[in-house]
């Protein structure tokens, strides 16, 4: 019986070393990262180790190449690594709690070498206490991509503008993928079918294919005669989540040049892709209406589902 105890108490201090290696790992790599994140924007500056870790990268795209800047972005926050998949969030300057829920389940990877990240689209705001979180929201976390422009929902598009600015300026990558801060990401299973043989690694514009889409007139989304005056618009994703390969984020944004500004974001994006000639892959992962009864229990094959927020993310 001594013997066995003994066993069993081997066992669980080995165990618990594991843990606590494994927990210990996981910190430094994410604290490790911000620092590095946050003094990336000066080479110069930068520590032996992140010029280490920022130079042990997969080969990315030949087509990665900074663009001239023409959004009114203001972030130059670098990333230091290659990721597989970049995620992009569009999130209003109050929605703190939101941004915080996803921080704690979806957002990264917890791993040396994390294949996903997550940084989070906010414009200013006019409220000076808000504005005050914000910054030290993003000194804390380090993940807020911002622009000088006040936040607005008709603004979307340029959070966009700014958003795909950033990625091609100061990220290495081989998707993006842009989501509402009101969704339920599964970055394991997006990663899955964009490594299937079937998904294309270049010119890819993923998401719930919208066809032949009527120019609606009355209601939330209406528009004006003077702002589009054809009865149709192109094809698009719903803003809601949609994918792009990194050499279409670059054709995007400079096509930010002749393509008309558009208040409506998802249908610029589809402007964009039709100005490019990308064309749209559906996925019936990208779920932009599931049942109310199911929004908290999303199924095997749910990429992106909308309406999944707050604490039904946790439980």
């Amino acid at each position: 019986m001594t013997r066995v105890r003994k066993i069993l108490r081997y066992f669980i201090v080995a165990i618990t070393t594991v843990a606590c290696l494994q927990l210990g790992l996981f910190l430094y790599t994410h604290f490790v990262s911000w620092k590095c994140m946050s003094s990336a924007s000066s080479t110069t500056n930068s520590s032996p180790f992140c010029k280490e870790l920022g130079s042990k990268q997969e080969t990315v795209p030949p087509h990665w190449k900074p663009l001239k800047q023409k959004s009114t972005l203001i972030t130059n926050r670098t990333c230091i690594q290659y990721y597989s998949l970049l995620i992009l969030v569009s999130s209003a300057p109050a929605n703190l709690q939101r941004r915080n829920i996803i921080r704690k389940t979806w957002a990264f990877e917890s791993a040396f070498k994390p294949r996903w990240t997550t940084v989070f689209l906010v414009a200013q705001s006019r409220i000076q206490a808000e504005s005050n979180s914000l910054a030290k929201e993003d000194e804390v976390y380090g993940d807020l991509v911002r622009a000088d422009y006040y936040d607005h929902y008709w603004n979307q598009t340029l959070k966009i503008q700014m958003g795909f600015e950033w990625a091609t300026r100061h990220c290495k990558f081989s998707f993006l993928l842009k989501v509402d801060d009101d969704v339920f990401v599964n970055p394991e299973r997006v990663l899955s079918f964009l490594n299937e043989p079937s998904t294309p690694k270049e010119k890819l514009y993923a998401g719930e294919h919208r066809i032949n889409p009527r120019a609606l007139r009355d209601g939330k989304w209406k528009v004006t005669i003077e702002e589009y005056s054809e009865t149709h618009y192109p094809d698009f994703c719903p803003g809601l989540g949609f994918v792009l390969s990194h050499d279409v984020v670059v054709s995007f944004v400079k096509a930010f040049d002749f393509v008309p500004y558009f208040r409506l974001d998802d249908v610029y994006v589809g402007m964009l892709a039709n100005k490019t000639g990308i064309k749209i892959m559906h996925n019936a992962g990208f779920e932009s209406y599931p049942p109310i009864m199911l929004r908290c229990s999303p199924h095997e094959g749910t990429l992106v589902r909308h309406g999944t927020e707050g604490y039904c993310l946790i439980y």
